[in-house]
Protein backbone atom coordinates (compact mmCIF):
# COMPACT_ATOMS: atom_id res chain seq x y z
CA UNK A 1 0.00 0.00 0.00
CA UNK A 2 2.81 2.42 0.86
CA UNK A 3 4.56 1.83 -2.49
CA UNK A 4 1.33 2.56 -4.36
CA UNK A 5 0.97 5.86 -2.45
CA UNK A 6 4.55 6.84 -3.25
CA UNK A 7 4.05 5.98 -6.92
CA UNK A 8 0.84 7.99 -7.03
CA UNK A 9 2.56 10.99 -5.45
CA UNK A 10 5.45 10.73 -7.94
CA UNK A 11 3.08 10.54 -10.91
CA UNK A 12 1.14 13.55 -9.63
CA UNK A 13 4.38 15.52 -9.19
CA UNK A 14 5.56 14.60 -12.70
CA UNK A 15 2.22 15.62 -14.18
CA UNK A 16 2.34 19.02 -12.48
CA UNK A 17 5.94 19.60 -13.63
CA UNK A 18 4.97 18.67 -17.20
CA UNK A 19 1.96 20.99 -17.05
CA UNK A 20 4.11 23.85 -15.76
CA UNK A 21 6.70 23.27 -18.50
CA UNK A 22 3.97 23.20 -21.15
CA UNK A 23 2.47 26.42 -19.79
CA UNK A 24 5.92 28.03 -19.80
CA UNK A 25 6.47 27.34 -23.50
CA UNK A 26 2.91 27.46 -24.80
CA UNK A 27 2.92 28.95 -28.29
CA UNK A 28 1.91 32.56 -28.81
CA UNK A 29 -1.41 33.23 -30.49
CA UNK A 30 -1.75 32.79 -34.24
CA UNK A 31 -2.14 36.53 -34.93
CA UNK A 32 1.14 37.31 -33.12
CA UNK A 33 2.90 34.52 -35.02
CA UNK A 34 1.56 35.74 -38.37
CA UNK A 35 2.62 39.32 -37.60
CA UNK A 36 6.09 38.19 -36.48
CA UNK A 37 6.60 36.35 -39.79
CA UNK A 38 6.04 39.58 -41.75
CA UNK A 39 9.50 40.73 -40.54
CA UNK A 40 8.44 44.36 -40.56
CA UNK A 41 10.62 46.95 -38.87
CA UNK A 42 9.07 49.04 -36.11
CA UNK A 43 9.62 52.81 -36.39
CA UNK A 44 11.87 54.04 -33.60
CA UNK A 45 12.47 50.52 -32.26
CA UNK A 46 14.68 47.55 -33.09
CA UNK A 47 13.40 43.99 -33.40
CA UNK A 48 15.38 40.99 -32.13
CA UNK A 49 14.47 37.45 -33.13
CA UNK A 50 15.98 34.62 -31.06
CA UNK A 51 15.77 31.29 -32.93
CA UNK A 52 16.36 27.73 -31.74
CA UNK A 53 16.18 24.87 -34.23
CA UNK A 54 15.94 21.12 -33.92
CA UNK A 55 19.68 20.58 -34.47
CA UNK A 56 20.44 19.92 -30.84
CA UNK A 57 19.67 16.77 -28.94
CA UNK A 58 18.88 18.72 -25.79
CA UNK A 59 15.08 18.76 -25.66
CA UNK A 60 14.65 20.59 -22.37
CA UNK A 61 13.46 24.18 -22.20
CA UNK A 62 16.24 26.75 -21.86
CA UNK A 63 15.47 30.04 -20.08
CA UNK A 64 16.63 33.16 -21.89
CA UNK A 65 17.20 36.67 -20.59
CA UNK A 66 17.24 40.03 -22.32
CA UNK A 67 18.98 42.82 -20.42
CA UNK A 68 18.71 40.86 -17.18
CA UNK A 69 14.99 40.13 -17.51
CA UNK A 70 13.78 36.54 -17.96
CA UNK A 71 11.85 36.47 -21.23
CA UNK A 72 10.74 32.83 -21.23
CA UNK A 73 12.33 29.58 -22.34
CA UNK A 74 13.13 28.15 -25.74
CA UNK A 75 12.41 24.62 -26.87
CA UNK A 76 13.42 22.88 -30.11
CA UNK A 77 11.95 24.64 -33.18
CA UNK A 78 10.89 27.82 -31.41
CA UNK A 79 11.62 31.51 -31.56
CA UNK A 80 11.04 34.79 -29.75
CA UNK A 81 10.43 38.24 -31.22
CA UNK A 82 11.20 41.27 -29.08
CA UNK A 83 10.74 44.96 -29.85
CA UNK A 84 13.45 46.89 -28.03
CA UNK A 85 14.79 50.41 -27.71
CA UNK A 86 17.77 51.04 -29.99
CA UNK A 87 21.15 50.63 -28.30
CA UNK A 88 23.18 47.90 -26.60
CA UNK A 89 21.39 44.79 -25.39
CA UNK A 90 22.62 41.68 -23.61
CA UNK A 91 21.13 38.26 -24.35
CA UNK A 92 21.81 35.34 -22.02
CA UNK A 93 21.04 31.67 -22.58
CA UNK A 94 20.76 30.04 -19.13
CA UNK A 95 22.79 26.92 -19.79
CA UNK A 96 25.89 25.58 -18.04
CA UNK A 97 27.96 27.57 -18.67
CA UNK A 98 25.66 30.40 -19.74
CA UNK A 99 26.05 31.93 -23.20
CA UNK A 100 26.09 35.71 -23.48
CA UNK A 101 25.79 37.92 -26.56
CA UNK A 102 25.96 41.70 -26.67
CA UNK A 103 24.14 43.18 -29.63
CA UNK A 104 24.00 46.80 -30.74
CA UNK A 105 20.70 47.72 -32.37
CA UNK A 106 19.60 50.65 -34.51
CA UNK A 107 16.11 52.14 -34.96
CA UNK A 108 14.16 50.16 -37.56
CA UNK A 109 16.69 47.31 -37.54
CA UNK A 110 15.89 43.59 -37.58
CA UNK A 111 18.38 41.34 -35.76
CA UNK A 112 18.54 37.55 -35.75
CA UNK A 113 20.23 35.54 -33.01
CA UNK A 114 20.80 31.78 -33.13
CA UNK A 115 20.73 29.74 -29.93
CA UNK A 116 22.95 26.74 -30.59
CA UNK A 117 22.79 24.11 -27.86
CA UNK A 118 25.44 21.49 -27.21
CA UNK A 119 24.55 18.48 -25.09
CA UNK A 120 26.39 18.11 -21.81
CA UNK A 121 26.42 15.37 -19.22
CA UNK A 122 23.48 16.65 -17.18
CA UNK A 123 22.99 20.11 -18.65
CA UNK A 124 23.40 21.74 -22.02
CA UNK A 125 25.91 24.39 -22.89
CA UNK A 126 25.10 26.90 -25.60
CA UNK A 127 26.36 29.58 -27.93
CA UNK A 128 24.46 32.67 -29.05
CA UNK A 129 25.52 34.26 -32.30
CA UNK A 130 24.07 36.70 -34.77
CA UNK A 131 23.03 35.18 -38.11
CA UNK A 132 21.79 36.54 -41.39
CA UNK A 133 18.09 36.85 -42.11
CA UNK A 134 18.06 34.01 -44.66
CA UNK A 135 19.42 31.51 -42.14
CA UNK A 136 17.03 32.56 -39.37
CA UNK A 137 13.96 32.84 -41.56
CA UNK A 138 14.51 29.39 -43.08
CA UNK A 139 14.24 27.82 -39.63
CA UNK A 140 11.42 30.09 -38.52
CA UNK A 141 9.13 28.80 -41.29
CA UNK A 142 8.58 25.65 -39.24
CA UNK A 143 9.26 27.07 -35.76
CA UNK A 144 6.75 28.23 -33.16
CA UNK A 145 6.63 31.76 -31.78
CA UNK A 146 6.81 31.72 -28.01
CA UNK A 147 5.15 34.37 -25.85
CA UNK A 148 7.41 36.64 -23.84
CA UNK A 149 6.89 36.69 -20.09
CA UNK A 150 5.31 39.89 -18.89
Amino acid sequence: MRIASILSACLLALASVAAAAEENTAPADIQADTAARLFKPVPGKAVIYLVRDRGDVWTMDVPVYLDGREMGATEPMSYFRWEVEPGMHVLLSATTPPAVLEIKTEPGGLYYVWQDLNPGHQRASSVLHQVDQTTARATMTSATLLPTRQ
